[in-house]
């Protein structure tokens, strides 16, 4: 009879230990899945940077907006060589720190960004901060 309950007891017990071995590989394999869906997402979200960058810099060829972007940065370096502008520039200069809200430099700085095909300098200067 105590032959019989001890086996009863080890049955249970050993049900009872295979049951929660399957709940903690199961448990494993989900934290798994987890990490490499995570992993997938990040790689897929870097690919599509770097498309995105790559196809803008393929649709510039077509565009003149990058000849205008870029002659509106340069047009302030230039003029601060050229004596009969080097006021004006001064001044504008002073204008736009004292009455250019900060949201228009960063959209300022994206805009040229993106028209040049390097997005992530913004990305990585707003990153500093």
């Amino acid at each position: 009879m105590l032959n019989l309950v001890l086996q009863a007891v080890s049955g249970v017990a050993g049900k009872y230990m295979e049951t929660r071995k399957v709940k903690a590989e199961a448990k494993a394999a989900i934290d798994t899945a987890q990490v490499k869906a995570r992993i997938a997402q990040i790689e897929r979200q870097a690919s599509a940077e770097v498309d995105y960058d790559i196809e803008a810099m393929r649709q510039t060829q077509y565009s003149w907006k990058d000849e205008v972007a870029l002659c509106v940065i340069l047009a302030p370096f230039v003029g601060s060589f050229l004596p009969w502008t080097q006021d004006y520039v001064a001044q504008g200069w002073i204008h736009l720190k004292q009455h250019a809200p900060d949201w228009y430099s960063y959209m300022f700085m994206a805009s040229i960004a993106a028209s040049m095909g390097i997005r992530w300098a913004v990305t990585q200067f707003g990153a500093r901060k």
